[in-house]
């Protein structure tokens, strides 16, 4: 990607710039304020831009914005996804998915509040009466869902898996990767939320959840 962004015309290069310094102003005033609290002036002052310059890279505004950044943050994810399950093919699947499920752990919680903000936000729009940014969110959560088949899909192949739909194994983890941080999220404010501390301790009880159930351990597992 860097060396793709260095054969750009100069003036290209300034421009990806300055968008990337406006998404990054917003994602910061977005998980201090929340997305409703936060305004656009806001935004141009942390990014250090007149507000008028952030209306011509993004013409919709606020809401244009945050779709953006909800896009940013599904091509981080399928970045996780590529560099955890094809950086190393033949990684059994097991190992493969209790390490991808730790990067993602850290990756919310390092990005805690802006998580929760954006998932506030599909939520709202999910169930508006906006079809246009409602695909939009169905779009990107499709494309995490397609990164994520590709190994599963694999992994059914070289018979690591019982035979199922891989897509919906994929959907069953996000959702349960999204909960698992929702909680994680309340648990550093409710002192009675029972949660592993790390992201590692995580991952390996949402791996053995995911591949073995919650039943009894079987003899040799």
């Amino acid at each position: 990607m860097e060396s793709l962004s260095h054969s750009l015309p100069r003036r290209e290069r300034e421009r990806l710039a300055r968008r990337a310094e406006i998404l990054s102003a917003a994602q910061e005033v977005f998980a201090e304020k929340g997305y409703t609290d936060a305004t656009l002036d806001e935004v141009a002052t942390r990014a250090e831009f007149g507000k008028g310059t952030l209306y011509n890279y993004f013409p919709g505004g606020k809401q244009e914005i945050l779709l953006a950044i909800v896009e940013q943050f599904h091509d981080e994810l399928c970045d996780l996804v590529a560099d955890t399950f094809d950086s190393q093919p033949e990684q059994p699947f097991r190992q493969a998915l209790a390490a991808f499920l730790e990067h993602t752990f850290r990756f919310f919680q390092e990005r805690a509040e802006l998580f929760l903000t954006l998932l506030r936000e599909a939520h709202r729009i999910g169930f508006s009466d906006d079809p246009g940014p409602r695909s939009f969110f169905l779009h990107q959560r499709s494309r995490a869902l397609d990164a994520l088949t590709v190994p599963i899909e694999r992994a059914v192949q070289r018979e690591e898996l019982r035979p199922m739909p891989p897509r919906l194994l994929a959907h069953l983890i996000l959702v349960n990767l999204n909960g698992a941080q929702m909680r994680a999220c309340m648990a550093q404010s409710d002192p009675a939320c029972v949660f592993p501390e790390s992201s590692g301790e995580m991952a390996s009880l949402m791996t053995s959840f995911l591949l073995d159930g919650a039943g009894p351990a079987r003899a040799g597992a």
